[in-house]
């Protein structure tokens, strides 16, 4: 077990992947709702495109200053050169500015760059939903075996949705004993799993699991675990490496619940440390949410992967009539016993703003702080810390 390797994974530029992963061709994505057994069938390794804190150099001859940083962001290293890497990018039509991206995508990279947008239904609940997002699959999975130059068989989507399966079920287990780690060192781990090949990261976390289930709970009024027990219990147990896992700063802190897209600032969540608190909980397209429940190998393959993204909790982007986005929270938040909630919003992110306009009168009714935090493309720390830490002190 080594938390540096997910670390090192989750930090790492984009542009080194090739030199990290020889042999592995990678095809981008941006969306959590990009079918990535698909990609994975046809014989690539999906890697997430993330937003960076990098200045922008190109953007702005081709996107809007009021455009969210992960658009503006993403399509910079592509005029960069910095993701000439990927064989692809896949897209997923969640938003008008997603879809401006994807054409820009298009008309920007090289012709032989495959890139596809994926059209998830809006309406979740429409008794078409599920037809028509089959044939959706579908016509994807057409599209890029004739890009891979193979077809996609029915086996290898079934032996890749079983890989996944297995990541989300490791995950799972992760997320019941997410207080032995850091929050720094969580969301790594999880951000490691969007971009290394799931064959490699999957035995690593399974090592990290055994790592840690020897390790007592930082709740509940422990602290660390006492180096001489610790020391101890090292002797008696043969994990892979002899690094101690990196426990949260502030057990008794106040626990906090992140919500929002995909966080592009690993600062943050450090800041939240520094300052005495810590996440107990999250609902982040980047983080717990990408890794929701499990497929399942019960039949087409096709029409397996198009339940699982009917039936799980959406995103702001999509309407499911029954699903109520406030409860649904507060039992979240609940369930974790988190007092408070931080939703990490990006800046010009419409959906995800009415979505916190829907929420917010269910905290406030129960009772629940909360305190929205609007993330630019280089946001200041110093701001973030002086309403972050008002916000603790309340809790």
């Amino acid at each position: 077990m080594s938390l540096k390797a997910f670390v090192d994974a989750a930090r790492a530029p984009l542009e080194d992947w090739s030199a990290r992963y020889p042999g592995h061709r990678a095809m981008g994505y941006l969306c959590s709702y990009v079918p990535e057994e698909i990609i994975h069938a046809a014989g690539f390794v999906p890697v997430r495109v993330r937003g960076s804190t990098v200045p922008l150099r190109q953007v702005d001859a081709h996107l809007q200053s009021f455009t969210c940083a992960l658009c503006r962001s993403t399509l910079d290293q592509a005029l960069g050169g910095g993701l000439s890497f990927l064989a692809g990018t896949v897209f997923a039509h969640t938003c008008d500015a997603m879809q401006a991206l994807t054409d820009l995508w298009r008309m920007n990279t090289e012709t032989s760059h495959f890139v596809d947008t994926v059209m998830q239904p809006a309406n979740l609940g429409s008794p078409a939903a599920r037809p028509y997002l089959i044939a959706e699959l579908n016509r994807f999975r057409e599209r890029l075996a004739a890009f891979a130059g193979r077809p996609i068989a029915d086996d290898d989507l079934r032996a890749s949705i079983a890989l996944y399966d297995e990541t989300r079920r490791l995950v799972e287990a992760l997320q019941a004993i997410r207080d032995r780690l850091s929050a720094p060192h969580y969301f790594a781990v999880l951000d490691a799993a969007q971009v290394m090949p799931r064959e490699a990261f999957n035995p690593l976390l399974a090592g990290l699991l055994a790592a840690l289930e020897d390790t007592p709970s930082s709740g509940g009024g422990s602290h660390a675990c006492p180096d001489a027990l610790w020391v101890e219990r090292r002797a008696a147990t043969p994990w892979v490496s002899r690094e101690r896992p990196a426990l949260p700063k502030n057990p008794n802190g106040p626990r906090l619940f992140l919500v929002g897209a995909v966080l592009d600032e690993p600062r943050l969540l450090d800041l939240i440390e520094d300052l005495g608190a810590n996440v107990a909980g999250d609902d982040l397209c980047s983080g717990s949410r990408h890794f929701h429940d499990q497929v399942c190998n019960e039949g087409d393959p096709i029409a397996d992967l198009a339940d699982y993204y009917l039936r799980r909790p959406p995103c702001p982007t999509k309407l499911q009539p029954a699903h109520d986005p406030g409860r649904y929270l507060l039992d979240r938040v609940r369930q974790v016993r988190a007092q408070g909630v931080v939703f990490v919003l990006e800046k010009f992110c419409e959906p995800h703003a009415f979505d916190y306009a829907l929420v917010r009168s269910t905290l406030d009714r129960a009772g629940v702080p909360h305190l929205l935090l609007e993330m630019e493309q280089t946001p200041s720390l110093e701001a973030l810390r002086t309403r972050l830490q008002a916000f603790v002190e309340m809790l």
